[in-house]
């Protein structure tokens, strides 16, 4: 194909849109059991098509995020274990970015994984967001000091340097990248019970497709996109709700998160096993 399209560092995105993008990125869990698949799902997309939408993810990402702020959080946590109610939002605002921008680098650039460092940052994240949430005060102090280091200037700007180095993936290479990712939740349902740790494994599957559909429903508004859009986030959030069951309960009883292994909710199931089969099985 002919020379590849990139990026651009000026905002290629209204102000309205970056904050449409965000307002579905904050119900991307919303649970609508009566949201239904459009009765073929096609994975026909250009390049362009990646382009654009990892540079909105980018864009919001870029200017809606304080360094200073999440360095801030990790010392308050440290110093004093609790939060004003505005800032745990702010903070969940935040890593909700994050996560958002990893997505998309995993789904559109060629290389279709996650950026390591960038990754590191969204975890300590993550983990001082359960800790806190669990009254964890040992893992509250581990993870604060862990983010706080990792909110250095000179740090940071090598975690996130990365992102910055997007080389967009082909068609090719995105039909394989998502035909991958459907066929790992489809062996999984072959399992008459699951470890929450691939359960686990599974919804991160659903939430960077629910990450993925967003983005277009928002740079190429259709009907067909926001149907694929609230089933995905359907599924996402009933997922999310056992997810949480099984880390309190790691956490209350001290149960192995890694080999706790259970039957995937019947609802679940059959949502799950509807999307998979829109996608052809792999020869």
């Amino acid at each position: 194909m002919g020379s590849t399209i990139k990026v651009t560092r000026e905002p290629a995105f209204s102000e309205e849109q970056c904050n449409a993008l965000f307002a579905a990125i904050l119900v991307h869990d919303d649970i609508d059991l009566g949201a239904e698949l459009p009765d073929t799902i096609h994975l026909e997309y250009s390049q362009q098509h990646f382009v654009d939408c990892y540079q909105i993810c980018l864009q919001l990402w870029q200017t809606s995020v304080d360094r200073k702020f999440l360095g801030t959080v990790a010392e308050k946590l440290y110093w004093h274990h609790r939060l004003e109610p505005e800032t745990v939002l702010a903070f969940k605002h935040m890593r909700a970015k994050f996560k958002h921008l990893r997505f998309a680098y995993m789904a559109f650039d060629k290389r279709h994984y996650y950026p390591r460092e960038f990754h590191r940052i969204i975890r300590k994240m993550g983990n001082l967001q359960d800790a806190f949430k669990h009254e964890q005060i040992a893992d509250i102090r581990r993870n604060a000091i862990f983010l706080r280091l990792l909110t250095m200037n000179f740090v940071y700007a090598f975690s996130t340097r990365k992102i910055r180095q997007f080389q967009p993936t082909t068609p090719e290479g995105f039909r394989d990248y998502v035909n991958k990712e459907i066929d790992f939740v489809r062996q999984g349902l072959l399992e008459s019970k699951v470890s929450a740790r691939n359960f686990h494994e599974m919804r991160k599957v659903i939430s960077r497709q629910v990450a993925l559909y967003d983005n277009l429903k928002i740079v190429y508004p259709s009907t067909y996109h926001d149907s694929i859009s609230r089933y995905l986030s359907t599924i996402n959030g009933l997922m999310g709700g056992v997810h949480d069951e099984l880390v309190a309960e790691h956490f209350a009883s001290g149960q192995d998160y890694e080999s706790y292994a259970f039957d995937v909710p019947d609802t679940i199931r059959q949502l799950l096993t509807a999307w998979v089969e829109k996608y052809e099985k792999p020869v």
